[in-house]
């Protein structure tokens, strides 16, 4: 019996203006898969991405998380990383950022050290641990999102067009991370470099699926009528 992080029941969402996210999505997510979400800008990718996560309610239908129902208890075990770090980023300097869920968590002293150490490390960040957020780079942004999220080890991560706007660099570490988390992967892309780093991926176009299988056994023709190639 497969053991879902996602299940998504008749999912639609409509914004308070009117205007159409996404409808009658259906889709699973089993706990450790790696999935990539495609499509061209509108296509629903974003509003997906926050649905899935609970950052979202539905117009319509039922998305239910890790099984869960207490929206604190998915928060302490979904991490979502924003296609613009400025919405994420808050604190006054990068290391406030690691360690706001730590001390939220009540970590020691010696574990929240350990935190530190290991994400500067990971994604190079030692020079700037003291920096405000405001005033790093793109890229910097990105990785300081991207860790601040790793940190407390979600069961799923959910990231939004992280790839987009970051040097060679950054998008390396960034990849790797799709690739190798020990957890559920759900990534919104445009790229399709990325979206070949899961075991599947799932095509939208106007708020719709119109395609869900492994990156090889989607036919072209479907990519190119969602706008991806």
């Amino acid at each position: 019996m497969v053991d879902y992080a996602v299940v998504a029941k008749n999912v639609s969402y409509r914004y308070p203006d009117g205007t159409l996210g996404v409808e009658d999505i259906d889709l699973t997510i089993a706990r450790g898969e790696r999935v990539a979400i495609v499509g061209e800008n509108g296509s629903g990718k974003s509003t997906l991405i926050f649905l899935l996560s609970g950052l979202l309610k539905p117009s319509r239908g039922e998305v239910k998380i890790l099984g869960l129902s207490n929206i604190e208890e998915i928060r302490r075990k979904v991490g979502v990383v924003f296609q613009n770090p400025d919405d994420f980023l808050f604190n006054p300097t990068v290391r406030d950022e690691l360690l706001y869920v730590p001390r939220q968590l009540k970590m020691s002293r010696e574990e929240m050290e350990e935190v530190v150490r290991k994400f500067s490390e990971i994604f190079g960040l030692g020079e700037i641990l003291n920096k405000p957020p405001f005033r790093l780079s793109g890229g910097e942004k990105k990785k300081v999102e991207i860790a601040s999220v790793l940190v407390y080890k979600p069961e799923i991560i959910f990231l939004d067009e992280p790839t987009a706007n970051v040097d060679a660099k950054t998008r390396k570490v960034i990849k790797e991370v799709v690739r190798s988390y020990e957890g559920s992967v759900v990534v919104a892309t445009h790229e399709l470099d990325v979206a070949r780093l899961c075991e599947r991926v799932v095509v939208m176009k106007r708020g719709r699926i119109i395609a869900d299988s492994s990156f090889d056994s989607i036919d072209r023709r479907i990519l190119e009528e969602a706008g991806v190639i």
